[in-house]
């Protein structure tokens, strides 16, 4: 009875310890996924600008977050893997090493091919991976054209499904033809390691029925030999495939490893600015971005005071957005200088010069989330603040948006999330410029401030702007003229460069390519009053 207790006693014990491993195993995978990708959204959180105009970045990022729970927890179960190998071949090994000298090396070769072919056929694979990162991009973005609301609409109209299923199949095909020859090889070099597997184990044996024969060694013995061979095989192969699998999960962890190590700019770096911006100047900017020869602006110069408003105008290209990308710190001049109040920016922190100024691109983000987040990201910390969410709301005219929302600033925006609604293009740009109000910055920039907007709407969006304008440095970039000529200096960019500069009725006494375009505009106006009602 007492060696009955002791054996259930020892297989629950045994069945508990089981149980936590798993357990442990579990959470610590968890633990580990969690913090990697932090990490890596960390790392992402702080890449400059020009990282994300780069593709190598996307091609980094992928690799960095391929199979990121799995590799490192893989590497410590291996160790600990590695361990318990190590001590059931020493084991093993003693008892074995009477069956003959030769036996125990003939046994741990034989499990010596299968894991080199393994090991070659793994690299081969990360290599193919590696390889293929533009491609599984590329494969990713045409599916997320398949099911993405912003494409949806479009494919459907114009039906061209099955062209974008076409182009998601031939990238497929590509990476299936890479696949294909590979498993081939791994299935014919498997198959000759397994011979030689067992030609090895062949000559093990053998040793071990000539000593039988020979009377050297017991039945008893044989039978260790037949059990032993099974078990010291299959845990030698482990222990050579713990190692294998620990260089390939490192070769994989490479890519996070190179993610992380991508230069990043500190924010954070200089002095602090304090207090609000009374003047602007660029002296002789030139820019190009990284990687690329081509200057984007040439010595660009204006200069612009509290109260005042500038409009860019300029043809696709000519540089506008790129002025916008400098003055918000986003990207630091190639050559010349930007002085804020008469300062070097270069002097300050562009987390501290950013919070004195607060912008609106073209292609302004639509955030799903609540409209109450909408509003209050650019001051996020202030989202309790119900009084000055609703005077931002008010100035970009989001107001009646969100009154006419189910549950007001609470209700849940875009179809991604459930009884979560979806908005006009308008409707989101007011949300866009309100969310420019609240952040109370000194310098106000709007890049197509009324793209998406009808007549009125604009019109709305224009008055609260002029009044915003008074005591504030006010950047405008814009097509329509009717906003353009409500600035006190328009600014003409041709090929990066300053062609024009005054105000709207001097730029017209001049003569030059803002009148053309401005009497170009007006025609236009007026050819389609004149032809309403005829389409």
């Amino acid at each position: 009875m007492g060696l009955l207790g002791l054996q259930v006693g020892l297989g629950v014990a045994g069945t508990l310890l089981a149980t936590l491993q798993n357990a442990a195993r579990d959470l610590l995978g968890d633990t580990l996924q969690n913090r990697i990708h932090r990490r890596i959204l960390e790392k992402a959180a702080g890449l400059e600008l020009a990282h994300f105009e780069n593709p190598k970045t996307y091609d980094a990022l992928l690799g960095a977050t391929y199979e990121v729970g799995s590799r490192p927890l893989g590497v410590f179960t291996q160790l600990v893997a590695l361990a318990q190998a190590v001590l059931t071949l020493s084991s093993i090994g003693f008892l074995m090493s009477r069956l003959g000298w030769a036996v125990m090396p003939l046994v741990l070769l034989a499990s010596l091919p299968g894991v080199l072919v393994a090991s070659r056929f793994g690299f081969e694979n990360y290599r193919m991976i590696r390889r293929r990162a533009p491609e599984a991009r590329m494969q990713n973005y045409l599916a997320q054209v398949l099911v993405d609301d912003d494409y949806v609409k479009e494919v459907r109209i114009f039906g061209f499904e099955g062209y974008v299923l076409g182009r998601w199949q031939e990238v497929y095909r590509k990476f299936r033809a890479q696949l294909v020859p590979l498993v081939y090889q791994r299935g014919a070099w498997g198959f000759a390691a397994s011979l030689a597997s067992a030609i090895l184990i062949a000559l093990a044996t053998l040793q071990v029925l000539a000593r039988a024969a020979a009377g050297r060694i017991s039945v008893g013995d044989f039978a260790l030999f037949a059990q032993g061979i099974v078990q010291v095989q299959g845990t030698f192969s482990s222990l050579l495939g713990g190692l294998s699998g620990i260089y390939q999960n490192l070769l994989y962890m490479r890519n996070l490893f190179e993610f992380l190590e991508l230069p990043a700019r500190n924010l954070d770096t200089g002095e602090e600015w304090k207090g609000p911006i009374h003047s602007v100047e660029f002296q002789d900017v030139s820019f190009r971005y990284p990687l690329t020869e081509r200057e984007v602006l040439k010595g660009v110069s204006f200069r612009l005071e509290r109260g005042q408003s500038m409009a860019l105008v300029g043809e696709n290209g000519a540089g506008k957005t790129t002025v916008v990308k400098l003055l918000t710190r986003l990207y630091e001049p190639s050559a010349g200088r930007i002085l804020l109040n008469g300062q070097d920016a270069r002097r300050y922190s562009p987390r501290s010069v950013q919070k004195q100024i607060s912008s609106i691109f073209q292609d302004y983000a639509r955030y799903a989330l609540t409209a109450r987040e909408n509003v209050a990201l650019s001051r996020i910390e202030e989202q309790a603040n119900r009084a000055g969410l609703e005077q931002a709301s008010r100035k970009g005219g989001a107001d009646e948006v969100i009154a006419a929302l189910p549950e007001g600033y609470d209700t849940q925006l875009g179809r991604q999330f459930n009884r979560g609604l979806q908005l006009s293009g308008g409707q989101w740009q007011r949300l866009a410029l309100s969310r420019l109000y609240f952040r109370g910055s000194s310098v106000l920039v709007f890049d197509e401030p009324t793209a998406a907007l009808d007549a009125a709407a604009e019109f709305e969006v224009i008055e609260a702007l002029r009044q915003q304008a008074k005591d504030r440095i006010t950047l405008i970039i814009s097509h329509r003229f009717s906003t353009v000529r409500l600035a006190d200096v328009i600014v003409v960019l041709e090929d990066g460069r300053v062609s024009e500069q005054g105000s709207h009725e001097e730029l017209l006494r001049q003569g030059g390519t803002y009148a053309t375009l401005f009497r170009l505009q007006a025609r236009g106006y007026q050819e389609q009053a004149e032809g309403q009602g005829k389409l």
